[in-house]
Order: structure tokens, then C-alpha cells, then sequence
């Protein structure tokens, strides 16, 4: 049988109600089990966390056993947020039914959209996969899952489960990496998605340096459009999104928290016509193709804005869009196309005089940058080191 990667849930219950009650009879009572199989329960929890957990003489936390306890309370409280449309006296029953296996199958059919995908991403057989979620359902007593056609997908109460599950599995995660950085080994992992204006100069230069100081310590880019990287970040994904804010976010789980702001500017080659002309008008920059950003980003409606004082019978002449910055600059060089860029994007190109700005004001483009982060996120050491460097050097940026 292969060793567990994830405690009994009934344990970690096990647990908390050992470290409130200070008694591991009272603990055990409470959960309906004998005193010496609570012993044997809260042992194996130890085991698989490679962690003391309690002093065994008088019954007290030891350090890392008030890791633990945080850690616990807050993930059997994101069980109880998934368990939010049942009758709140079920809610316990639930509790005690629900196993981890339930919440990856569930988490794994919402990520990758099929339990034969979801399969293949757990390393399990279909069946099994299958099995765990119906199981999950039929515990929780709520459809979570519903036909379209021939296929099967979340009901809203699926897609709800499958993030509070998700970030189940994100928090213990985390208590794995807080047990480490207890002992000084700082060895856990960041996942950082990241937006277009801070892929290549911010976010770099920061995990560069945490590298430096931590280089067991592990770091994910994640490159997407800002909705993809909003819904990783909302399901515990990713821990952290860096780039450009949004006026609209409206969100009762997630904050915006402004780093720096930037300014575009009008980008083409180092030798590009326009650089020649003393002034340039809008009816000089509608002579030439550009190469825009996404739709519905800041980038984008700046270029709109432009766009409108163009000459009627000379639209703007879109022709690349993209939010790849590697493809932009390589239709840079190689064409007169021109483009809406942050100087603090391109800084190695202009330094090197391989780009250049033109002198072109953009009243309005002046945009917030930031990081987005969910609210009530325990980040562990490794992740608050991060964000104060990145607060420490987005601090000369404006």
C-alpha cells in the first residue's frame, strides 16, 4: 500500500480538538473514538508530517504543533466554506465523511474538466476518480455535478466545492513549507502569475535575488490572460498576481494592493521613420501597422483613446495583437509596425538601442501596478519575503 501524502481528516479534527481541550480524552471523546486509538491516530499524524506535534507529559503544542494548529483550523474552516449550501446541522456529519481523496477528485475534474483527464493528472485509474467525487456528492447531499449532452460537467455548487477545495489543498501545502522554514530549510515553492508589464524586469529581478538568499526555495511563473490567472488565484493555483490592476475588480475573495505606476509609450525600431520627424501627428502614426495588446486590458483601451484621433479615412491598422512580449519585440525589429509599451518593459532594448520611444504624449495612460492577492491568505516566510522585495523594489519605480 502506498504511504499517504495527506492526513486523515478525521485526525487533523483529532487534533484540533486535542489542542482546545488540552486532554486527549476529552479530545477523543468528543470524536467518538477510544483514547488509545487517538494516541495511534495523532502518532501517525506525526509520522506523515515528519513533525512533534504535542509534549506528550502535559499535553501542550510544541512550535511546531501551533504551526500546525493554524494551518488546520484554517483548512477545516475552507471544508466548512464548501459545505456552505447544505443545512448548517449536516455540516458536521460532512465533516467527518469527507477524505481527501474526495476533495483532489473533485478539485481535478474542475481543473482539467473530464474524470478521465483528471485521471491521468492524479495518477489513479478512471473508475476511482469517478467513484471519489460521486462519493463526495453523495456525502454532501447536493448535485455537483450535472449532463450537458453527452458530457458532464460542475453544477455552480461543483464549482464552488472545487475552489474551497482547492484551497484545502493549497493550505496544507503551505503547512508542509512552514513546518521547513521552522527548521531554517527554506525549500517550498511560489507560484507567481504574472501579467505582461512585470514578466521581464520586476518579477525577475526579485526571484532572482530570493534565489540567491534561498536556492533550495522554488519559484513558478505563470504566464496567462488576466481572467485565466484571476481564477488560478481565486482556486490557490497560484499564491501571488503581479501586473497591471484593474478599476473594475470586484471580488468579496480577492484585494489589489498598488506597487508603482507606469506610462506607456510609442515603441518601433531604433532607425524607424517616425524617429526622424520633429513632430509627429496622429495622421503620421495611422500610416503605420501596430501591434496591440489583448482586449479588455489597460494596455488595449489606452491604444483605443489613441486610436480615436486618427483620421477618418485612415483607421488604425491593427495587425498583430498579442500579449506576448518576445513576439512584439521580434515584429518590432523586423517591420515599421509600432506598439504601446512601458519603458521599464523594454529597458535592456532601449539601452542597447536596438528600440526606441517616440515623442508622443499619451495623456492618460498613467496605470496602477500591483499585486492581487486572496484575502485572508496566510502567506508562509518564504512567500512574505517575496512580496516585501517586491514592495522594497517597486518602491523606486514610480
Amino acid at each position: 500500500m502506498p504511504t499517504p501524502t495527506h492526513p486523515n481528516i478525521r485526525h487533523i479534527r483529532l487534533f484540533i480538538a486535542c489542542a482546545e481541550t488540552g486532554s486527549l480524552t476529552s479530545a477523543a471523546a468528543m470524536l467518538g473514538i477510544t483514547q488509545p486509538a487517538a494516541s495511534q491516530a495523532l502518532r501517525r499524524l506525526e509520522k506523515l508530517l515528519d513533525a512533534a506535534l504535542i509534549e506528550r507529559d502535559g499535553m501542550a503544542l510544541t512550535a511546531e504543533g501551533r504551526i500546525a494548529l493554524q494551518r488546520f483550523c484554517r483548512l477545516c474552516d475552507l471544508i466548512r466554506q464548501a459545505c456552505a449550501p447544505v443545512a448548517k446541522a449536516a455540516i458536521a456529519i460532512i465533516e467527518t465523511r469527507l477524505a481527501w481523496p474526495h476533495l483532489r477528485a473533485i478539485t481535478g475534474f474542475a481543473e482539467h474538466g473530464s474524470f478521465s483527464a483528471a485521471a491521468r493528472m492524479l495518477d489513479q485509474s478512471e473508475p476511482a476518480v469517478q467513484r471519489a467525487a460521486r462519493e463526495a456528492e453523495a456525502i454532501m447531499g447536493i448535485p455537483l455535478f450535472e449532463n450537458s449532452g453527452r458530457n458532464v460537467r460542475l453544477t455552480a455548487a461543483g464549482l464552488s466545492a472545487a475552489r474551497w477545495f482547492s484551497l484545502t489543498l493549497a493550505e496544507f501545502d503551505s503547512l508542509r513549507n512552514e513546518l521547513l522554514e521552522a527548521r531554517n530549510h527554506y525549500a517550498g515553492r511560489i507560484s507567481i502569475g504574472t501579467l505582461p508589464l512585470t514578466r521581464t524586469f520586476l518579477v525577475p529581478d526579485v526571484i532572482a535575488l530570493l534565489a540567491n538568499r534561498h536556492p533550495l526555495a522554488r519559484f513558478e511563473i505563470v504566464e496567462g490572460s488576466y481572467e485565466v490567472l484571476i481564477d488560478d488565484l481565486e482556486r490557490g493555483r497560484i499564491d501571488i498576481l503581479v501586473g497591471a490592476l484593474r478599476r473594475s475588480l470586484v471580488s468579496k475573495t480577492l484585494h489589489q494592493e498598488p506597487l508603482f505606476d507606469f506610462e506607456l509609450s510609442i515603441v518601433g525600431r531604433a532607425d524607424h521613420p517616425l524617429k526622424q520627424r520633429r513632430e509627429i501627428t496622429p495622421d503620421d502614426l495611422s500610416d503605420y501597422p501596430w501591434v496591440v495588446a489583448r482586449r479588455d486590458t489597460p494596455s488595449r483601451e489606452t491604444f483605443n483613446t489613441m486610436a480615436a484621433t486618427f483620421p477618418a479615412d485612415k483607421p488604425a491598422r491593427q495587425s498583430v495583437e498579442t500579449g506576448s512580449l518576445n513576439a512584439i519585440r521580434g515584429v518590432l525589429l523586423k517591420s515599421d509596425h509600432l506598439a504601446l509599451l512601458s519603458r521599464h518593459q523594454i529597458r535592456y532594448e532601449l539601452e542597447a538601442g536596438f528600440l526606441a520611444a517616440m515623442d508622443y504624449p499619451l495623456p492618460g495612460s498613467r496605470r496602477p501596478v500591483g499585486i492581487t492577492l486572496r484575502r485572508h491568505w496566510l502567506p508562509t516566510a518564504l512567500q512574505a519575503e517575496f512580496l516585501g522585495l517586491l514592495r522594497e523594489h517597486s518602491a523606486g519605480l514610480n
